[in-house]
C-alpha cells in the first residue's frame, strides 16, 4: 500500500495500479494548514489515497464517523450505519465472513437511495465508491482473517452552508430546532459560535446561503433570516437567555481586548465564559464599533445591538467607553503593567480613505469619507446636506452611504462605480433596496476630479469606462474612454472606496510586525502578534484581515478567546485543531452550483417585509421586519440537512 496513488474524488480518477500516477495529481490538499501531514481522505465525493493507508481501515473510521454523527431520524442511517460499523470492525478483526461484503453493499445502497438526508445520502455514496474501486481488497481482508491495525485519522462533519461560513456554525441543526419548533434550542445552538445573533441575522452578507444546496432547486433557505427570528423571538417573549452571569472570580486573570466592536466583543465573551476577566477598550462611547457606526440604524437598530452587548457584559465582561488604547492609554503600559496576562488587538478599520483624484479635501463643504459620513451621522453630530450627493463606490458602505443621505434629506443620490452593475461587490439586496428607493447607479463612470467653488462642492467631474479584459481577481478591468470627461453637478461627495485601519496605538511597539496591506500581522491560525516579556499579543478582525465581514471578526474573536486560553493555561502557542479542520474544508468547497441535488422544486424561498418606500426614505427606523411563527417554520422546512462526513488519514 505505501507506493498507492489513487482518486475518484470528484468523478476524476488516477490510479496507480492501472499506470503511473503522481501524488501531485491528486488535487485535493495534502497538508493541513496547521502542517499536519496527510495520506488519504473519505469523503462525500469519493476516496483518495497518496500514502500508506489502508482503504479498508479508512472505510472503518468513515464507518465509525457515520454512526457517531448520524441523528437517527430514518432508519437506513440508525440502523445502517451501526450496522455497517459492525461489519467493519468485525473485518478490520480479522473476523469478517463471506456475506459482509454483500452486506455491506446492500446497506449502502440503501443509505444512498433511502436516507432522509445527505449524510446518509453522501455516505452511501463514499462507501459504494469504497466497493467500487476496492472490492477487492475488502473481499480480501475477509478471506485473510487477519486483523487490520489501526490508523492515526480526523473525523468531522461540515455541510456546504457551514464550511461557508466564517464561524463554521451549526447551521443545518440549528434550523432543524426552528423546523421542530425548538426555538430556544436553536437560538442555544447559534449561541456557541455566534454572540451577536440579532445584528448578525440583520447584516450578515450570508455566504451560507450563496452555499445553500436547496439554491439548485428553487432557491437558498433564508438562514439569516432564521437567525433574527429566533434572537428576535427571545426579546419579544421576554425570554431568560440561559447565559451565565455574574463577575468574574477574584482570582480570574484578565485579559485586556482592545475594540468593542464585533472581534472585540466575541473575544470578550468567550474569555468570560472561559473563567477570565476581560477588560475592553473602546474609544467611542457606545459598544459595537463600525456596527454600530458604520451600520445604519434602518438596516442594523442600535437599540439591539446594545442589547446584545448588555448581555456580553452581564457575563462578566467590563467594557471602558470613550478610552482610545493609542492616545488614553498606552499600548506598552498595557502589556508592562502586570495586569494583563494577554492583549487582543481588534480595533478594526475605523477610517476612511479616498481616491487621491484633485480637487479632495475635507476642509470643503460637502466633501467626505464614506467611514466618516456613516459615523458622524450614526453619532448625532451635524452633517452637510445639499440637494445632489454623489457616493463614489460599488460595495456595501457606498450602499450605506445613499441611502443614508437620502434619509437626510437629499432630494437626489447618484452612485458611481468604474464597473457595470454585475461587478458591484456590494450585496445584491441592498443594490436592490437602493434602486427602489430611486437612487441612481451611474456604472462605468469615475471620478476624476472635485469641482468646488468658495469652499463647497458644486459638482464632480467624471469619465466614462468600458470593460476591458479581466484582472488578477476574475473581474474585467474598467478602462477610459477617452474624451468622454464630463461633470455631474451635485453640492456632495462622498467617497466610499474603502476603509484603514488607524495604527498609531503600535507606536513603540515594534514587537508589532504590520503588512504591506498596514494590517497588523500575525503567525497565521494561532492569531499571536507578538510576545511581549510574559505577554501574549494576538490580533483579528478588520485590523488584521483588512475590511472584511462581521461575521468574519465574531470568528476571529472566538478563535482569540480560545487561543488565548491555551497560551495563558498551557504556555502554548500551537494553533487550535478545531480551526485547521475548517480551513482545510473550506478549500474543498464542499458546494457546487452544478449538483443535481436529486429534489424537485417544490417551494419558493420566504419573502422578506418591508417598510413601504414612501415610508422608510423619511426614517432612520428598521426597514426589514422578521419572518412570523409560522413563516420562520415553513422556511425552515426547506432545508435539505446537507451535512457529510469527513474522514482523513494523519501521515
Amino acid at each position: 500500500m505505501s507506493e498507492m496513488v489513487f482518486s475518484c474524488w470528484g468523478g476524476k480518477v488516477t490510479d496507480s495500479r492501472t499506470g503511473p500516477a503522481n501524488p501531485d495529481d491528486i488535487a485535493l490538499p495534502k497538508e493541513m494548514p496547521n502542517g499536519q501531514k496527510l495520506k488519504g481522505v473519505m469523503g462525500w465525493d469519493g476516496l483518495a489515497l497518496w500514502g500508506d493507508v489502508d482503504p479498508v481501515d479508512l472505510a472503518r473510521a468513515y464507518a465509525e464517523g457515520l454512526s457517531r454523527n448520524s441523528c437517527g431520524q430514518c432508519v437506513p442511517c440508525r440502523i445502517g450505519s451501526k450496522v455497517i460499523l459492525e461489519t467493519m470492525n468485525r473485518v478490520c478483526e480479522g473476523l469478517g465472513i463471506e456475506a459482509d461484503a454483500a452486506n455491506f453493499k446492500t446497506l449502502a445502497l440503501r443509505l444512498r437511495n433511502q436516507a432522509m438526508c445527505d449524510l446518509g445520502q453522501s455516505s452511501g455514496k463514499a462507501f459504494l465508491d469504497f466497493l467500487e474501486n476496492f472490492g477487492g481488497e475488502f473481499a480480501s481482508a475477509i478471506a485473510a482473517g487477519k486483523k487490520i491495525p489501526r490508523g492515526d485519522f480526523v473525523t468531522t462533519t461540515t455541510a456546504p452552508c457551514k464550511s461557508a461560513c466564517p464561524a463554521h456554525l451549526e447551521i443545518p441543526t440549528y434550523v432543524e430546532l426552528i423546523k421542530k419548533g425548538d426555538f430556544a434550542g436553536s437560538l442555544k445552538l447559534i449561541r456557541r459560535d455566534n454572540c451577536l445573533p440579532g445584528t448578525v441575522g440583520r447584516v450578515c452578507v450570508r455566504p451560507c446561503e450563496f452555499n445553500c444546496r436547496r439554491q439548485n432547486v428553487d432557491g437558498p433557505v433564508q438562514i439569516k433570516f432564521l437567525k433574527r427570528f429566533v434572537a428576535d423571538y427571545e426579546i419579544e417573549r421576554k425570554r431568560p437567555t440561559g447565559l451565565p452571569e455574574g463577575k468574574p472570580a477574584a482570582s480570574a486573570k484578565k485579559v485586556a481586548v482592545v475594540g468593542a466592536g464585533p472581534a472585540g466583543l466575541s473575544c470578550a465573551c468567550f474569555l468570560a465564559q472561559l473563567g477570565y476577566a476581560p477588560v475592553v477598550f473602546e474609544a467611542l462611547p457606545e459598544p459595537g464599533g463600525m456596527a454600530a457606526v458604520g451600520i445604519p440604524d434602518y438596516r442594523l437598530p442600535r437599540a439591539l445591538l446594545q442589547h446584545e452587548v448588555s448581555i456580553i457584559e452581564k457575563m462578566g465582561a467590563q467594557i471602558r467607553y470613550s478610552t482610545d488604547v493609542g492616545r488614553d492609554v498606552k499600548l506598552a503600559a498595557l502589556t508592562e503593567s502586570g495586569e494583563y496576562a494577554a492583549v487582543f488587538l481588534a480595533i478594526g478599520a475605523r477610517l476612511g480613505t479616498s481616491m487621491g483624484v484633485p480637487g479632495e479635501g475635507e476642509d470643503i463643504t460637502g466633501f467626505f469619507k464614506g467611514a466618516d459620513y456613516l459615523r458622524d451621522v450614526a453619532l448625532g453630530r451635524e452633517v452637510y446636506t445639499g440637494d445632489t450627493a454623489i457616493i463614489v463606490g460599488g460595495g456595501n458602505v457606498a450602499i450605506d452611504c445613499a441611502r443614508t443621505a437620502l434619509r437626510k434629506g437629499f432630494k437626489s443620490v447618484k452612485i458611481v462605480y468604474r464597473r457595470s452593475e454585475a461587478e458591484m461587490p456590494a450585496d445584491k439586496v441592498e443594490i436592490l433596496d437602493a434602486k427602489n428607493e430611486n437612487i441612481e447607479m451611474m456604472v462605468l463612470t469615475n471620478p476624476t476630479r472635485i469641482v468646488s467653488e468658495g469652499g463647497k462642492v458644486v459638482g464632480v467631474e467624471v469619465v466614462d469606462m468600458e470593460l476591458g479584459e479581466p484582472d488578477a481577481s476574475g473581474r474585467r478591468s474598467p478602462v477610459v474612454k477617452k474624451g468622454s470627461e464630463h461633470i455631474v453637478s451635485a453640492d456632495t461627495c462622498i467617497m466610499a472606496i474603502g476603509q484603514a485601519i488607524d495604527l498609531e496605538l503600535l507606536e513603540g511597539m515594534s514587537e508589532i510586525e504590520t503588512t504591506k496591506w498596514k494590517t497588523i500581522k500575525i503567525q497565521g491560525l494561532n492569531r499571536l502578534a507578538a510576545i511581549r516579556g510574559k505577554v501574549g499579543i494576538f490580533s483579528g478582525g478588520d485590523c488584521e484581515t483588512g475590511p472584511l465581514t462581521l461575521i468574519a471578526g465574531l470568528a476571529a474573536g472566538k478563535e482569540a478567546a480560545l487561543q488565548i486560553d491555551r497560551f495563558v493555561s498551557e504556555g502554548s502557542t500551537e494553533p487550535l485543531d478545531e480551526w485547521a479542520l475548517n480551513k482545510y474544508i473550506e478549500k474543498m468547497k464542499p458546494y457546487s452550483a452544478k449538483e443535481d441535488v436529486g429534489q424537485v422544486k417544490s417551494t419558493e424561498p420566504a419573502k422578506i417585509h418591508h417598510m413601504p418606500v414612501e415610508t422608510r426614505v423619511r426614517t432612520m427606523e428598521e426597514v426589514e421586519s422578521g419572518f412570523t411563527h409560522g413563516e420562520a417554520i415553513d422556511e425552515a422546512k426547506r432545508c435539505l440537512r446537507c451535512y457529510r462526513l469527513l474522514v482523513a488519514a494523519k501521515a
